[in-house]
């Protein structure tokens, strides 16, 4: 009997699948089947997925495209039924390719072996004419497979196959050994972490699953149920309302059944965090793909981004680049995603262009495809909030999402929260409440700095204080209503203080403007180089800025404008 990873076949496994299965189940006790292979990224993280591999130890490693379809048919252009976006036999082909430069890279002393792939149709019968694409060796289609009597008859022809693949490739030359148990586990090993299903991972999974449900509040344990019975879903929330953690874990979860999932966002700094963190997960989901939007569109799509680009580049050009690659039916096939996860959508939706963009990289597209997009929608909106407007009143006339709001504040102590909307000036009820209780006056202080040397002996008081305290000085991030170049921060890292930008890794403490920290935390938050004589100053940012601390937060305005400060922090002026 044939060694089959995993071992099982789960209620979503098509039908043609199940058949070659169960027939590769009968074969040599030496042969190893690999069942729906997901091979981490290697073409710009566009889709490579096989349904089998199966290792011959005497003759070769045969990648197999199976096709459950009772019907496929090519009419000249396209294929029949639509659901078949590209050409079975080149995706085969493609996937075999891509298979062995994975291989060859991780473990060179596997790259004499041959490597050759073949597609089989169960259920569908299809007449291959004389071409000079596709050798007969490479299709089977129901009237052959049907013949077998046995896994043992069928087996028998997969290998007479592979030996035909070899003979009539000059690239290829037959093994002049046979693979040892050891070659093949070490093969194995190698494809063990791209594996889509892992059946011993479940128990990781699981446990991970329980800690999650912990850690959720009631109010926020329906959106993922939400997300796994509606393929069209909108979360709204104010920062501090769990939406990343959540959009994180449905990404997770549709990528777990075996989907392939896109988690994006606008902001880069918050894209690399969710990159990283997914990275960590086990088992590894290389079916997931993770960070900026923009880049992720440029990367599959070929795109080299220019050094220094302008912002027009990133609004205009290079959208327009992207959208004339995915006219290509052949990339589209290969670079959709059956599920898009958005989290901070405020951001994508106020850019049109960018938006369109996005739209070709799902299933379905905007209408028909599975979308979940997670945003503070009412709140975190400094621009482009009709463009913001449009775009959803479009999302609701043709696809109708279901909607849900999350209210209540998991991150922030009360008088952080209550004075970030205060002095934002939001009207309206922004949290029904806060599910972490404490918090005093300690956590929160505020500075009226005279100049540029007042607020730099202010910020380094505070990280002395920090630290007598026993916080990390990577536990404090430095952020400033004006851009890194003019900010405090910037001053004294020039001046040989200890600081990094927070896109930098180390263990000293961070500094970012309010902007690019957006969607991300940390323990502690100095708000800095808050004047309202400033154009970078906007009045929204105190919300964004202060919700980003755990525990506590200092703002050091200018003088000249306590006047007016003092007047949003008592409520008495929201204009």
């Amino acid at each position: 009997m044939a060694r089959l990873i995993p071992s099982f076949m789960d209620e979503r496994t098509p039908p043609g699948e199940r058949d070659v299965f169960n027939l590769l189940s009968a074969g040599p006790a030496s042969w190893v089947a690999l069942h729906s292979l997901d091979l981490a990224p290697w073409n710009r993280g566009l889709r490579t997925e096989i349904d089998f591999v199966v290792i011959v130890p005497d003759t070769g490693i045969l990648c197999i495209e199976v096709k459950s379809h009772k019907s496929i048919v090519f009419d000249g252009e396209r294929w029949h039924p639509k659901t078949i976006k590209r050409s079975p036999f080149k995706q085969a082909s493609d996937a075999r390719h891509t298979f062995y430069r994975r291989l060859a890279k991780l473990a060179p002393q596997f790259k004499s072996f041959p490597v050759v792939h073949c597609c089989i149709l169960p259920r569908a019968s299809f007449r291959l004419p004389p071409n000079l694409s596709v050798q007969p060796w490479e299709l089977m289609d129901s009237s052959t497979f049907r013949e077998f009597k046995s896994g043992t008859a069928f087996c028998a022809d997969l290998k007479s196959r592979i030996k035909q693949s070899v003979a009539a490739d000059i690239n290829l030359s037959s093994p002049d050994h046979q693979l040892s148990t050891g070659q093949i586990d070490n093969i194995v090993k190698y494809c063990v972490p791209v594996q889509k299903f892992c059946p011993d991972a479940r128990k990781e999974i699981s446990q991970r699953e329980a800690e999650i449900e912990r850690i959720l509040c009631e109010q926020q344990k329906p959106v993922l149920q939400l997300t796994s019975w509606n393929n069209r879903v909108v979360i709204t929330g104010g920062a501090g309302t769990g939406k990343t953690l959540i959009a994180m874990e449905v990404a997770r979860r549709r990528a777990e059944r075996g989907e392939r999932v896109a988690l994006l966002c606008f902001n880069h700094l918050i894209g690399e965090w969710m990159k990283e963190h997914c990275a960590e997960e086990r088992p590894a989901l290389p079916n997931l793909i993770v960070g900026r939007a923009i880049s992720v569109m440029a990367d599959m799509s070929g795109v080299v981004i220019p050094d220094k680009p302008s912002q027009d580049y990133w609004d205009f050009e290079l959208p327009k680049i992207i959208e004339e690659r995915v006219t290509d039916p052949d990339f589209k096939a290969a670079a959709t995603f059956d599920c898009l996860v958005i989290d901070e959508a405020q951001d994508l939706l106020a850019r049109p262009r960018i938006w369109e963009c996005l739209s070709y990289f799902v299933s379905g597209g905007l209408r028909n495809g599975s979308i979940a997009l997670f945003g503070d929608l009412d709140h975190q909106v400094l621009t482009g909030r009709d463009s913001i407007i449009k775009a959803l009143s479009e999302l609701d006339e043709s696809n109708r999402p279901v909607r849900w709001k999350l209210s209540e504040n998991c991150r922030n102590y009360r008088i952080i929260g209550d004075t970030a909307v205060q002095l934002a000036g939001l009207t309206g009820p922004v949290y029904s409440g806060y599910l972490r209780s404490g918090g005093s006056v300690s956590n929160y202080d505020i500075y009226f700095y005279d100049d540029k040397e007042d607020q730099s002996n202010k910020v380094l008081q505070y990280l002395k204080e920090f630290r007598v305290q026993g916080y990390r000085q990577s536990e404090i991030t430095l952020l400033s209503f004006r851009t890194d170049r003019y900010s405090i921060a910037a001053s004294l890292k020039k001046a040989g203080y200890r600081l990094r930008p927070v896109w930098q890794s180390g263990k000293s403490t961070s500094y970012a403007s309010v902007h690019a920290f957006k969607g991300l935390e940390n323990k502690l938050i100095i708000l800095t180089d808050a004047a309202l004589d400033h154009r970078e100053f906007h009045r929204d940012l105190f919300y964004t800025g202060m919700t980003r601390a755990t525990e506590s937060v200092r703002v050091l305005c200018h003088t000249e404008s306590k006047a007016t400060i003092m007047k949003w922090i008592m409520g008495r002026d929201n204009t």
